[in-house]
């Protein structure tokens, strides 16, 4: 059952570096009990527990960026400068802390109605990678996904030997952009393409036939939606999760 009443108390057991300016924290339910598992793109809902009146009533949700299972949940969170909550995550919550959470939720998941040979892309800009990480770990094994990575460079690259692994292992395609690659960023080892996801290059190398999710910037996602639409996909092909 993916809910729970009110607010559950979750530890951190566990806090890791993913590449510059972005961690992961791992938690588990204080009480020892499972945890219902996400569906992959649902977000977990939470509040620190602490004294600290400026961040005592701070709600914020983070999507939850791993294979779904019921012993932890995953957020992995970008520092925001200016940042009231992403930077108490990051230089302040330490291993055994609590939050208050709520149950996982959110309406940005794969169709469970997709025929199984619907192709599927998964296009993420920056920290929109979460929710498109988990939708990739849930399905690889069945189905035919394609996935699209748009980043800065290898500075700003999350998850870069998970994906790559995981696309490998199952034979999907993997495609990686740099905007704004380091001098010693090389193509073909450290991202494949140098720029924008462009209108021509979806029209070249994506299955315009397929069901397309993405999460980024509001400026990658308006990008991209205006493209797909102008290359013939259907709007009810096209899903997206803002940040907000």
């Amino acid at each position: 059952m993916n809910n729970w009443d009110n607010f559950k108390e979750l530890i951190l057991i566990d806090k890791k570096d993913v590449c510059d300016t972005i961690k992961s924290f791992y938690f588990k339910a204080k009480n020892g009990e499972k945890l219902p598992k996400h569906t992959p793109g649902q977000f977990l809902p939470f509040r620190i527990k602490t004294d600290d009146p400026k961040m005592r009533d701070i709600f914020r949700v983070y999507s939850l960026s791993d294979l779904p299972n019921e012993d932890t949940y995953r957020i992995s969170v970008k520092k925001i400068d200016g940042g009231v909550m992403s930077s108490y995550l990051h230089d302040n919550l330490q291993v055994g802390d609590i939050i208050e959470a709520k149950a996982p939720c959110g309406i940005f998941v794969l169709d469970e109605n997709l025929p199984k040979d619907t192709p599927i892309v998964l296009l993420s800009g920056g920290i929109g990678v979460t929710p498109l990480l988990s939708m990739l770990l849930a399905n690889a094994k069945d189905r035919n996904i394609t996935f699209v990575q748009a980043v800065q460079n290898s500075n700003m690259h999350p998850f870069k030997e998970d994906i790559e692994n995981i696309c490998k292992e199952n034979n999907l395609k993997n495609t990686v952009f740099y905007s704004n690659p380091l001098d010693t960023d090389e193509v073909g080892k450290n991202y494949d393409v140098k720029g924008f996801v462009t209108k021509e290059w979806i029209k070249e190398n994506l299955p315009l036939n397929g069901a397309f999710y993405f999460c980024g910037p509001p400026i990658f996602m308006e990008s991209l939606e205006k493209n797909l639409l102008e290359l013939g996909v259907s709007q009810d092909k096209i899903n997206y999760e803002k940040f907000s």
